[in-house]
Order: C-alpha cells, then sequence, then structure tokens
C-alpha cells in the first residue's frame, strides 16, 4: 500500500521549496524566490504559490502540508514568533491558518533543523538510534534534539539552539545579536570574515576554500583552521551536555572537507570521559530532501 501523499515546505532568506512526498519519496519539487524585501504578505504569497505550483491530478490526495522555517516557532499554534530569514514584520504570524485557509488542509509548523533531524532519524543516518543531535551548518547553524523520534521543544520551543551556545565570552557579533556564540565563528559568513581579517582580501566562501585546498594561501587554510578549532568546542559541549548516542551534521558546509572532518577529530579530544570519545559524528543521508520530508513527518 502506497504511503499518504503530503506536501512539505522549505522556506529560506532567498527561496522556497516545496515538494510533494510520500514517505521518504520525493515525488515532485518546485522552486519560487521568497522575495523578503518585498515584505510579509509577499512571503506568504510566494509559499502559497510555491504549494500551488504542485498540485496536479495526483496531488488532489494530499492530506496535509508541513513547513519547516527558521527560528522560534510555537508549533502547538502554528505561529512563526521570528525568523532570522524573513522580514522584521515576519513577526507572531499565523502562518498555518492562513495557508490553511488558502488550501483547506491541514497544516503543521516547526523550526526548520528540526525537521532536517527528524527526517534524518526516521528515514535517515539516525534511524537506528533513539538519542539523535542535529546540526545544520550554513549560512546560520541549527540544531535539534530528537529523542525516540519526538522531536524535543522545551518550554519556549527553542530546545535545541545549538548555534547559540557561547564559546566566547564577549567574542565576535552573532547574527542574534548576542556576542560569542558558535555561529559567529562556524558558519558561512565567518569565512569571509575571518580570510578578510587575516589577509585583508575580500573572497567568496567558496573562493576561499579553494585557495585553502590548493595550498598556496596560508591564510586561507587559517581560517578553516580556526573554524575547525571552534566547532569542535561547540561539538565537544554537546557530547559532554546530551551524552547523545549520534550526532548529524547537515547543511551546505557540512561538505567542506578542510573543515568538519578536523572539528570532528579535535572535539573526541575535548568530551569529558573517554567513554564519549565514541560518539558517533557523520554526515547527513538525505541531503536537501530532507528539508522537504522531515515537515511531512509532523502528521
Amino acid at each position: 500500500m502506497a504511503s499518504p501523499l503530503y506536501i512539505g515546505v522549505d522556506v529560506g532568506g532567498t527561496k522556497i521549496d516545496a515538494g510533494l512526498i510520500s514517505g521518504k519519496r520525493v515525488l515532485k519539487k518546485v522552486r519560487v524566490p521568497t522575495e523578503v524585501k518585498r515584505g510579509t504578505k509577499a512571503v506568504i504569497k510566494n509559499i502559497s504559490q510555491a504549494i500551488a505550483n504542485l498540485e496536479n491530478e495526483k496531488a488532489k490526495g494530499v492530506k496535509g502540508i508541513g513547513i519547516g522555517i527558521a527560528g522560534q516557532i510555537d508549533v502547538n499554534k502554528g505561529r512563526v514568533i521570528s525568523s532570522p530569514n524573513l522580514p522584521k514584520s515576519f513577526r507572531d504570524v499565523d502562518l498555518a491558518k492562513a495557508i490553511k485557509w488558502t488550501f483547506k488542509k491541514p497544516v503543521k509548523l516547526e523550526n526548520d533543523a528540526n525537521a532536517f533531524t527528524l527526517a534524518e532519524a526516521t528515514y535517515g543516518a539516525g534511524k537506528k538510534h533513539n538519542l539523535i543531535v542535529g546540526l545544520t551548518l550554513g549560512t546560520g547553524i541549527g540544531g535539534a534534539i530528537i529523542i525516540d523520534k519526538q522531536i524535543i521543544h522545551g518550554a519556549h520551543g527553542t530546545t535545541g539552539e545549538l548555534g547559540h551556545q557561547t564559546i566566547v565570552d564577549y567574542g565576535e557579533n552573532c547574527s542574534c545579536g548576542q556576542r560569542g556564540h558558535l555561529e559567529a565563528y562556524a558558519a558561512g559568513p565567518t569565512i569571509v570574515r575571518l580570510y578578510k581579517k587575516l589577509s585583508g582580501k575580500t573572497a567568496e566562501p567558496i573562493e576561499v576554500e579553494k585557495r585553502a585546498l590548493g595550498n598556496k594561501d596560508a591564510k586561507a587554510k587559517e581560517v578553516f583552521k580556526l573554524m575547525s578549532d571552534s566547532l569542535a568546542t561547540g561539538l565537544a559541549n554537546i557530547i559532554n551536555t546530551l551524552d547523545p548516542e549520534v550526532i548529524i551534521i547537515g547543511g551546505g558546509l557540512s561538505n567542506v572537507k578542510i573543515f568538519v572532518p578536523p572539528a570532528i577529530k579535535l572535539a573526541r579530544k575535548r568530551v569529558v570521559y573517554p567513554t564519549l570519545t565514541k560518539t558517533k559524528i557523520v554526515r547527513a543521508r538525505l541531503g536537501q530532501n530532507a528539508a522537504l520530508i522531515g515537515p511531512t513527518l509532523l502528521f
């Protein structure tokens, strides 16, 4: 018997991806721009457009729509409290209600890192484990904690904000407005900032990575050495605090070999007990599909 059909949506700062999902299969995908600068109404309209683009004869049997968004989400009320990727006006927005009114389908909202980790826990790198931590490395750093295939939300719906653990007292400014957070030392923008600081030159992250791999730019190599050191501290903190069975790392920076593998190796040297060195730290298996599959698992 075929799995029920759902629509999964991943709302990012520049693009909105939507997929027609059956179990762990993505049957069809579409993409539209987010258009953050046009404001809240435009973003909601574009989310609706992405969903509408999936509607066809096959999609008429869709049971529900799941949406993943970065930031603080009230999952019980289907409300976006705040999101770093969306307009400042996008606060306390009843997004689930708006989408449900348009499509007459049940709608679930979830933090995007939570959704990613739930997908990996169900179908990916964490399917054989019970206590799972997810970490997404990209423009920002997201995190999630899953126990027995259930997302842990906490008292205010913000459990798992692992990118906002303090690793340096009064350190670099973080995108959230605080200082010294892991995200300020190990996310995408860090590459540009550190390279400028060390070399006096400006370059895109991919170019800095190429220069580091080419072994001809010592400053580029130093960038990733410093970032690995910071990520190692964050990983060791997670292991020491939560003792997870596995940490699953995803996001665009998870593939950078001169960044993540050295951090994993160094993190094992910073844990409090020898037994914790055995904690599994692995790359995500579902790729970009996790962001679409995850929200549909909320039903």
